[in-house]
């Protein structure tokens, strides 16, 4: 018996070398071990998620995207919400003040014409009819003013004013807004017939 029991333990080593022989073999190139068993995808079987993983995968996708969107309109406003203070503060010091407005200069300045653009039609052009403009201008501000007219002034938080003259004997208003050291002419407009009294 103890014969056969060293035969079949030597046949069994032998086997066994064989075996990892051929799976060395296989390591090398590339194929797969014949004597391991490996599950293929027709024996893979997929469970389906059930309602409340769904709900969660659904729920982590929701604040996925709300997460890039927000980091989106975050970074598109980046330089705006990094210079804004910046600019509040440069506009706090540059905001003319009340007494450097000027009412019948800045009138002039608007009759004529200097707040147009150089391409329209009602634009001087030429030193005789600039200086026919800056006449006729004078003449009608000094006019129109003597009469009296009214100043209205807004303070826009700090930053700018805005300033609105009625002048009832030319049936006008103008709007002014003062920002960044200079006034801007904004509008003109003939005063409504309600509030000319």
């Amino acid at each position: 018996k103890s014969k056969e029991d060293t035969a079949r333990t030597m046949s069994e080593a032998a086997q066994r070398r064989e075996r990892q022989a051929a799976a060395a073999a296989a390591r090398r190139s590339g194929r797969p071990n014949p004597t391991t068993t490996t599950n293929t995808p027709s024996e893979a079987v997929a469970t389906p998620l059930s309602d409340e993983q769904n709900q969660q995968l659904l729920t982590w996708l929701g604040y996925l995207f709300a997460a890039v969107a927000m980091a989106r309109i975050v970074t598109s406003y980046l330089y705006f919400i990094i210079c804004f203070p910046f600019l509040y503060l440069y506009m706090i010091q540059t905001c003319p003040s009340e007494a450097s407005f000027d009412v019948k200069k800045e009138i002039k300045r608007v009759l004529r014409g200097h707040h147009l653009p150089e391409d329209h039609p009602d634009k001087p052009k030429g030193f005789l009819s600039e200086a026919v403009a800056r006449m006729t201008a004078t003449v009608t501000t000094e006019l129109s003013t003597s009469l009296g007219y009214e100043v209205t002034v807004y303070k826009l938080h700090l930053i700018a004013i805005g300033i609105w003259v009625r002048v009832p004997s030319a049936n006008m208003d103008l709007y002014w807004i003062g920002a960044f050291s200079k006034w801007t002419y904004v509008y003109g407009a003939e005063i409504p017939d309600d509030k000319t009294d």
